[in-house]
């Protein structure tokens, strides 16, 4: 049997072990050249057959590239070749054929490795595996690219995940004994012979030591085992803590500085440890997670100064945690405060916390500073009397992007598109596409090639952009196969790209897949939007009909134009009067009764049927359901449309999207005005445990047609336990309040909801409320506010940060000229008991009747 032959039958069983004497057959022997020549002809090709379960053949693969190619390139290679790779004997041959390349190679090898590498879910961890044993070897070092840190945190989490999930799985089935996983992380790092450098990567590295955090376990926890490490002399702690607040200086992942923040807890931090850094520990209490100011404050207490004491108060007295103002104020009151840092600082100190709105903790702060003989004087109130006015207008109207037909009109749109996108740029990039290929078509495939080339990893461009590189395999048969697929709802289990799209997002490849089948023949699109919500105006639609002459319209170019159509009164289809255009179809063999007609009487039928028609949304418990709706015209006349795009949306019986499946060329694009569908279908992503920023809340608020699924998902949003999320839905609540779209009564109906649910977070919807407020919100936020004091002061369990959304509303309450404070309010500031909450809503009581009293 020939080299060649033989190499096939190795490779098409997975027999990697075989492969050895065939990658050390020296280059210039017959066996070597015969090898070479082979996987130079036949590599791309078996690349191309490794899938799921085919984890042998991948094994083959990356053994000839190790032992083949250039480090360069093995190192490519070997990174799109990591899915599911586990450690396995497959590794000790990569570790020896590198070695057999000499330390030049295996430099170059895992520096690349470390530079190109990405992917989540221990997509890297090969680098590790395959380094660890090079370095010991003296044939590489530790590599600099940011992939390695990452690799090592990720091989050493595969084995705390493994333990992670058998006791899950015990735990799953009723605590039945089942064998675990031997070993722990302690051990491992013990074992590691480039653990301090390493380690040192790993905490210089962004979100690296979270990989650990998250798949930490009772034994697998990085603090104790770095704190056992340090206690046997096997690493040095003062580098350790350097190189940890030097870490904790990035704004890094939450689970990373919750990691890191155990660490320093594992190595019993104490004030001399912060002695000489004081300045930086100011400002990681400032900017760090609550878990990491935890671990720093005590430590930063003991070490203090006088002259540190003011800025440390402002600095913890200013932030959320309760836990952490209590350390402070218990050290401003210890029995020797006074005597370790004097009475004019312990008393700035004590004056700060006396300010904070927290109305129990301010009282416990006033008592302090009368037992040291200072009488804290009334703070003059910051004045709010102009808080009580309209929300600031917002422009919610203007015209659509224009895109010149031509390269430099093409690039700059492109440009721009990729960082920031409206409803409408998607599709005013498809007509600039279709309008240059009917002057140009081989200028336009040349272009969008080379702009497709150009841009990096993870940038989504218009889909119009990649459907010209790939125009030419879309055919008639294409298109009526995708048609037929759509519209029947049948698919087969495994066709991810098809399961995975949401109802627009199949309209949208339909049209695609239409429109690429046209390109050259049509001289611009029907749909595309006149305005940059996604509008489109019925001027526009019928000049552009009139220019069509007798070229037939396309069917799913026609439904968008339907979808995208400005409300518009019947009377005016007499402008349709003396038009007529036939529906285009791919080829005479699918033109069928069905699927032919005259494109203007659809359109007139359209408009006398009353457009489209407005979506009724309702809320179910804590979720919001979207009734269906009917079309003035039968969908069937459009090849390819889902019928599930008017079944509206019930959770638990429709599919709900992610976030991230949704684009604005996709999603709002499509049908402009129906923003509620997609908020109903994508809520659960904006619930308390979302992982993804809500980005598309704005385009939401600035939609044609905000209803009530898009103000439950801001009402949902706003009490986010992230900050940065938080915000988005007030930036998109204060367009809906600029719009004039800003409904109290729905957004009220949300919160109770959500209350009734548990899952309205009122000491996190405080902080959103007052953002509000400040930037103009108060009026139309006020009734809502009213109502869910009422409601949350009645129940017999108060909820959590009652107390808190009491204490902003009280700064602001005396701007309003009518409170109208609820009866369930009146009663519990009126009751006996020292609860947080009965003192807050005492004084919110208290603060209105001021307020009243001036007007």
């Amino acid at each position: 049997m020939s080299v060649y032959d033989e190499l096939e039958r190795l490779l098409a069983t997975g027999s990697w072990g075989e492969l050895v004497p065939y990658l050390h057959a020296p280059a210039s022997s017959r066996t070597g050249k015969e090898t070479r020549a082979w996987y130079r002809s036949r590599r791309a090709h078996w690349t191309g057959e490794v899938h799921y379960p085919k984890f042998d053949l991948a094994a083959c693969l990356r053994a000839l590239a190790v032992a083949l190619a250039k480090p360069e390139q093995a190192a490519r290679w070997l990174s799109k070749l990591a899915s599911d790779w586990r450690s396995g004997p497959a590794d000790e041959l990569l570790v020896e054929l590198a070695s057999r390349r000499g330390r030049d190679w295996c430099v170059a090898f895992l520096e690349t490795a470390s530079t190109v590498a990405k992917g989540d879910g221990f997509l890297s961890a090969w680098i590790a595996r395959l380094a660890r044993p090079l370095i010991a070897a003296g044939l590489a070092e530790l590599p600099t690219g940011p992939a390695f840190a990452k690799s090592w945190a990720e091989l050493h989490a595969m084995a705390a995940s493994e333990m992670k999930w058998a006791l899950w799985r015990q735990e799953g089935h009723n605590g039945t004994p089942e064998p675990l996983p031997t070993g722990s992380l302690v051990e491992e790092l013990r074992a590691d012979p480039v653990l301090p450098e390493a380690l040192s990567a790993a905490l210089a590295g962004h979100g690296v030591i979270g990989i650990l955090e998250r798949h930490a376990v009772p034994s697998w926890e990085l603090g104790p085992a770095v704190a056992d490490l340090v206690a046997e002399g096997r690493l040095d702690r003062s580098r350790i803590l350097a190189d940890a607040f030097v870490a904790l200086t990035r704004q890094d992942t939450p689970s990373t500085q919750r990691g890191i923040a155990k660490l320093l807890a594992a190595l019993d931090l104490k004030g001399p440890d912060l002695a000489e850094c004081m300045p930086l520990i100011q400002g990681l209490l400032a900017t760090s997670h609550g878990s990491v100011t935890a671990v720093l404050l005590p430590a930063a207490v003991e070490t203090a100064h006088a002259d540190d004491l003011p800025d440390l108060a402002a600095t913890i007295f200013a932030r959320p945690e309760k836990a952490q103002k209590t350390v402070l104020l218990k050290a401003l009151t210890g029995p020797h405060a006074v005597d370790r840092w004097g009475s004019d600082t312990v008393t700035i100190a004590l004056k700060v916390a006396a300010d904070v709105p927290d109305q129990a903790f301010a009282e416990r702060a006033t008592k302090a500073l009368t037992a040291i003989g200072v009488v804290q004087e009334a703070a003059a109130e910051t004045p709010v009397s102009d808080l009580w006015a309209a929300p600031l207008p917002v422009n919610d109207s203007g015209p659509a992007a224009t895109i010149e037909p031509d390269e430099p009109g093409l690039a700059a749109a492109l440009s721009r598109i990729i960082r920031s996108t409206t409803a409408a740029d998607g599709a005013v990039f498809w007509d600039a596409i279709v309008r240059w290929s009917a002057r140009s078509p081989q200028e336009v495939r040349y272009w969008a090639w080379s702009a497709h080339q150009s841009l990096g990893d993870g940038v989504r461009p218009p889909s119009a952009l990649w459907a010209v590189v790939a125009a030419a395999d879309v055919t008639a048969k294409t298109h009526k196969t995708l048609c037929d697929k759509f519209a029947s709802g049948v698919h087969a289990p495994t066709d991810w790209e098809f399961a995975s799209l949401s109802l627009t997002g199949a309209v949208h490849e339909i049209f695609a897949s239409e429109t690429t089948l046209r390109l050259g023949t049509i001289p611009y699109l029907l749909s595309t939007p006149t305005q940059w919500n996604g509008l489109l105006s019925f001027d526009a639609l019928v000049d552009r009909l009139k220019g069509y002459g007798r070229t037939p319209v396309g069917p799913t170019d026609l439904f968008l134009a339907l979808l995208r159509l400005e409300a518009t009164p019947p009377e005016r289809v007499t402008q349709l009067d003396g038009l007529s255009l036939d529906l285009w179809s791919p080829g005479s063999r699918w033109r069928t009764a069905k699927h032919t007609g005259d494109a203007v009487d659809l359109l007139r039928q359209w408009i006398e049927g009353g457009g489209l028609p407005k979506l009724v949304a309702r809320h179910d418990g804590a979720t919001v359901t979207v009734e269906p709706v009917r079309l003035p015209i039968d969908i069937s006349l459009i090849p390819g449309i889902p019928p599930g795009l008017l079944a509206g949306h019930t959770s638990d019986t429709h599919r709900e999207y992610h976030e991230w499946a949704i684009r604005a060329e996709t999603g709002f694009g499509i049908v402009p005005a129906w923003p509620d569908l997609l908020a109903a279908k994508t809520q659960t992503q904006y619930d308390q445990a979302a992982r993804h920023p809500p980005r598309w809340l704005p385009m939401m608020a600035y939609a044609p047609g905000p209803g009530l699924a898009v103000q439950h998902d801001i009402a949902a949003t706003l009490c986010h336990a992230d900050e940065d999320r938080r915000l988005v839905a007030v930036e998109a609540a204060l367009a809906l309040m600029g719009r004039g779209r800003w409904d109290s009564t729905a957004y009220t109906e949300c919160c109770l909801h959500l209350l009734n649910d548990g899952v309205l977070r009122l000491g996190r919807l405080g902080h959103s409320w007052e953002q509000l407020i400040l930037a103009g919100g108060l009026q139309p936020l006020w009734p809502t506010a009213m109502t869910v004091l009422g409601k949350a002061s009645v129940l017999e369990r108060k909820p959590a940060g009652l107390a808190d959304l009491y204490g902003v509303l009280r700064r602001y309450v005396s701007a309003v000229p009518d409170p109208q404070i609820p009866e369930p309010v009146l009663e519990l500031a009126a009751s006996k008991g020292s609860s947080k909450a009965r003192v807050e809503a005492a004084a919110f009581v208290a603060a209105a009747a001021q307020g009243e009293g001036r007007a």
